[in-house]
């Protein structure tokens, strides 16, 4: 558009040196007013200036846009064809070989398409050839001259619209082809990088990915404390979840079934999870902002047996009622296990429940390296307390979710619940433990201690920054 509209000022312009010399080699007795060329030019003035007013206005499309300016130069053409026919003089033959100048304008200044360059050459040589060889010039071989210089100017005018087109057109298609690597790079990365986060086994993310699901806790609860309201209507939950969850008796399992039964049993107890979890996320027990993705919300497989779940919630009660409904779950596959004591597979429960607003602690930083190794700490020892959780459960009989209360600062309480204790139900709400309930019944159960202690020795990796990159 801005290309068309200096080509119609420049036509302006080019008008003007007309009207200029119509007037000069006038005759001296007659006025300007009554010089039919220098008022018609004037009116195609005037025509030139409204039809840069629609064009800036952007009422036409692009097609049709170029059509109203092929129609407009063929008319600045077509006036001065007129004119020569009409007054019959020298003054007004001698300047069509100017009528060059036009296509040259279109082509070279307002850059059209070639085919509407080539048909705009092609009307106005249909015009000015018409004239050349319709009147009677006043010297011999004038409208073969007149006929050649213009297409002259719109031979050279075509080929330096063909080379342009060309080259705009290669160099979208190379832009095109840089843009569609890019992509595919991309793409590629994004696989990448989705296979390094995805246990192959199970299909579940792997610990790393809680580093991520981290730090998106983080911005979420950093864009509700600024007052982010368009792109978050709900506020955030208040608190996080972390649960540790590990199959009871595994070693004993493979011994006895063998390791392709023990790989079939972790992937089925990890569909359940996460199965479990997304169903308990869409009646509003689990899950973190509504129509967050689903990865905010997702079992991850921290290592062997172990898995590990970061979730949003509401308070203690709702981290409890998906602890044990992801741990029922499990219980409802009634996976065959002679070496348990229920006979099927069951699921110890570590869970931690964190106030969001730690997340906040390391605001200020402007260091965005230093707040992602702030976030890795809090992770590790969260999930340092949620195993103490677990370490709890295991010991006082598995089959059950033990929470380990804390603020995130490493201080923290314990409660246990199970199937036969729901007497600690109002226990865990208040958020007060009861030790000596739970002493008793892990000396009820002394004498599998030994074994238990033995079968679940400390492997895991350390959890900073280095044991989660």
């Amino acid at each position: 558009m801005s290309r068309a509209v200096m080509g119609c000022w420049s036509l302006i312009i080019f008008q003007l040196m007309f009207v200029l010399y119509d007037t000069v080699y006038a005759p001296v007795a007659m006025p300007v007013t009554e010089n039919l060329a220098v008022m018609l030019r004037l009116y195609v003035c005037i025509a030139l200036a409204i039809l840069v007013l629609v064009l800036k206005s952007e009422v036409c499309r692009p097609v049709g846009r170029e059509a109203l300016l092929v129609a407009t130069l063929w008319g600045v053409i077509g006036l001065a064809a007129w004119l020569a026919v009409r007054e019959n003089h020298l003054r007004c033959f001698l300047e069509l070989y100017a009528l060059g100048v036009v296509p040259l304008v279109g082509i070279v200044l307002m850059q059209l398409r070639f085919v509407a360059a080539l048909v705009l050459s092609a009307g106005g040589m249909a015009i000015v050839i018409s004239v050349a060889l319709g009147v009677a010039m006043p010297y011999a071989h004038m409208d073969f001259a007149i006929a050649f210089v213009f297409m002259a100017f719109c031979l050279f005018s075509l080929i330096a619209s063909f080379r342009i087109e060309f080259s705009a057109r290669h160099a979208y298609l190379m832009t095109s082809i840089d843009q569609l690597r890019l992509q595919d790079v991309e793409s590629r990365n994004a696989e990448l990088q989705e296979m390094a986060c995805l246990d192959p086994l199970t299909q579940l993310y792997n610990r790393r990915h809680l580093i991520e699901v981290l730090k998106q806790h983080h911005g979420d609860a950093q864009q509700a404390k600024n007052g982010v309201s368009a792109s978050h209507p709900v506020p955030p939950l208040p608190c996080l979840a972390l649960m540790m969850m590990d199959v009871d008796h595994f070693k004993a399992f493979n011994d006895h079934y063998g390791h392709v039964a023990g790989d079939n049993c972790l992937y089925q107890i990890a569909q359940a999870l996460q199965e479990t979890l997304d169903r308990e996320k869409g009646a509003g027990i689990a899950g973190a902002l509504e129509g967050k993705e689903a990865a905010l919300a997702s079992v991850v497989r921290f290592g062997g047996e172990e898995f590990t779940a970061l979730v949003a919630v509401r308070d203690l009660e709702h981290a409890r009622s998906l602890a044990e409904a992801m741990r029922y779950a499990i219980k409802s596959l009634k996976l065959p296990h002679r070496e348990s004591e229920l006979g099927v597979v069951t699921l110890s429960v570590g869970l931690c429940v964190i106030p969001l607003s730690r997340l906040l602690d390391g605001e200020g930083m402007e260091d965005e390296m230093t707040r992602d190794m702030a976030v890795e700490t809090l992770l590790s020892r969260w999930v340092d307390q949620a195993d103490k959780g677990l370490y709890r459960a295991k010991r006082h009989g598995r089959n059950r979710t033990c929470v380990q209360r804390g603020n995130g600062n490493g201080k923290a309480r314990a409660q246990v619940s199970d199937d036969l204790r729901d007497d600690l139900h109002d226990g865990l709400r208040d958020g007060l433990g009861d030790e000596r309930q739970a002493a008793q019944q892990g000396e009820r159960q002394n004498a599998q201690h030994d074994e238990q202690k033995a079968e679940l020795p400390d492997h895991r990796p350390p959890m900073g920054g280095a044991g989660l990159s």
